[in-house]
């Protein structure tokens, strides 16, 4: 196959992934369908082992389970094309809100195998993966990006107990540089969104506990809101440590650190973004 016929092949190749992921994003199973044969055959990240892309059923049913379009985009996409069959490997990025409120947004591997009959490509083949963390725990690595640097044999994290409080804030960002100053807050982890800017996710560790924060996105039904029902507590040795630190960092005091009538040593602070803390200890008896 000569050189301008490769190249060719492969703007062929890539204008039929790039309509079918289109028709992802749409969620038209019509369109996702054109793209493939009827005999593609299908390993994907849900059961079973091994099924038909020609299931339209399916895939409308599947598609019916979010509410408005998917977010779905490929990275890293390789092309190799002969004269009747290519395939192509990517980094794909899964997001959008299931009917229920659920958020999901994951990456995963995909290799895409295609067919040229009487002139016009076909997928036959879709392959989806993720790795597994090899710590015995078989729990799907769901939580890596391209950019991410892990061991391979690296234990998952273990489960978080208690409940906790997961925060949509103004500003992520400052929000999690605040209590760091604060609070003394250790950032555990954060996950941008596609804008580079807006944080999907952020895990912080304050005072022994998990506190997590994201900023709205509006675009998926989850605009920001003002902070109104609730306090998060802090329940402390040293009261007045954590107290001076909140208020020199910029907390306001709403409500004076002193004996409260039940007997604690209480005071509540609004933080810069409207929400609410309570510092308090329990007061040590004499004797």
């Amino acid at each position: 196959m000569s050189d301008i016929g490769s190249r060719t092949a492969v703007a062929d190749v890539r204008a039929v992934i790039e309509d079918w992921a289109e028709a992802m994003r749409r969620k038209d199973a019509g369109r996702v369908l054109a793209q493939g044969a009827e005999d593609c055959l299908v390993y994907s990240l849900a059961p079973p082992l091994k099924a038909s892309d020609s299931d339209s059923e399916g895939l409308e049913r599947w598609f019916a389970t979010w509410k408005g379009p998917l977010g779905f985009r490929l990275e890293d996409v390789e092309i190799s094309a002969g004269e009747d069959v290519a395939f192509a490997t990517a980094l794909t990025h899964l997001s959008g809100e299931k009917l229920d409120g659920g958020k999901a947004a994951l990456w995963y591997r995909l290799t895409l195998g295609l067919r040229r009959a009487g002139g016009t490509w076909k997928i036959v083949h879709q392959h989806e993966s993720v790795p597994f963390y090899m710590d015995g725990s078989f729990k799907a690595a769901i939580d890596l990006d391209p950019k991410s640097q892990v061991d391979w044999d690296a234990p998952s994290p273990p489960p978080m107990a208690g409940v906790i409080a997961y925060l949509s804030v103004e500003d992520a960002n400052a929000s999690a540089e605040f209590y760091g100053r604060a609070f003394g807050a250790k950032e555990e982890h954060r996950k941008y969104a596609d804008d580079g800017k807006r944080l999907i996710h952020c895990h912080l560790t304050v005072n022994g506990g998990a506190l997590m924060l994201s900023d709205p996105f509006p675009e998926f039904d989850h605009p920001w809101k003002p902070p109104e029902g609730y306090v998060l507590h802090l329940v402390v040795d040293d009261a007045d440590h954590w107290w001076k630190r909140a208020v020199a960092a910029g907390a306001e005091v709403t409500m004076p650190l002193e004996i409260a009538f039940w007997g604690d040593y209480y005071g509540q602070l609004r933080d810069p973004f409207g929400i609410r803390w309570a510092i308090v200890a329990p007061v040590k008896k004499e004797g």
